[in-house]
């Protein structure tokens, strides 16, 4: 919320699209802030770039049906974590989640950093 990362990861993730990577991403956030075991008093903030993601994290009915599990998924990491708080940024306005990206492609694991 005040434009400090607590925390980063980058790897590469199985999917047919960008949305879909996307909301992969939203899961593994939800992972890794879980296996950080941080406690929090206010709400955890995740980034989305796509309005399409966003939508399907804000409006059940809305979700493709071949993404189902992994908003099932979603939803139980969030019940762990409390409070979650999805927010849009601009497409270019995330330069860091970018640079993580191109990252990913050349990396066969998963890194994390706190």
């Amino acid at each position: 919320m005040m434009g400090v990362a607590r925390a980063l990861f980058s790897g590469p993730i199985a999917a047919n699209d960008a949305d879909s990577t996307e909301a992969v991403a939203v899961l593994l956030a939800l992972e890794v802030f879980i296996s950080l075991e941080w406690k929090i008093n206010d709400s955890l903030f995740i980034e989305i770039g796509s309005k399409v993601v966003f939508n399907w994290c804000a409006n059940k009915s809305m979700r493709p049906l071949s993404l189902q599990s992994t908003f099932t998924d979603i939803e139980r990491k969030i019940e762990k974590v409390g409070s979650v708080v999805f927010f849009m940024v601009e497409k270019k306005g995330n330069e860091m989640a970018s640079n993580l990206a191109i990252a990913g492609i050349n990396r066969g694991d998963m890194f994390k950093a706190r």
